[in-house]
């Protein structure tokens, strides 16, 4: 889902509306991001659905002022994005070391041996 919003954006570059459609394919990410949080009970999707719902709330802030800063926008939007990034990671992370059974039955996941 990530990858295909970041092909999106590659494609919408340089349109005229590129901040509108930004805005709400952050908008469908931070949707989908939520209904996997209230169904799940980790804590990341909720982390997730925060940092990108902020992110959302950026890029609107961008077309309701137009006299603010392209590159105050794009620090908030690419420190947003880390976070997003961060804590899909230590999600993972959480569940590696926590010895979980992988989601599919195929994969191989091997829990850390401790010395």
């Amino acid at each position: 889902m990530l990858i295909c919003d970041y092909a999106l954006s590659g494609i919408i570059d340089g349109h005229a509306n590129a901040q509108l459609i930004w805005a709400a394919s952050g908008l469908v990410i931070t949707l989908i991001f939520l209904s996997l949080a209230f169904r799940s009970d980790r804590w990341w999707p909720f982390a997730t659905a925060a940092a990108l719902s902020l992110g959302v709330l950026v890029a609107l802030l961008e077309l309701v002022d137009p006299g603010l800063s392209r590159y105050a926008v794009a620090s908030a939007q690419l420190g947003l994005w880390l976070v997003v990034y961060a804590t899909l990671l230590a999600g993972v992370g959480e569940r590696w070391l926590a010895g979980e059974r992988p989601v599919s039955d195929t994969a191989i996941w091997r829990p850390r041996t401790r010395s």
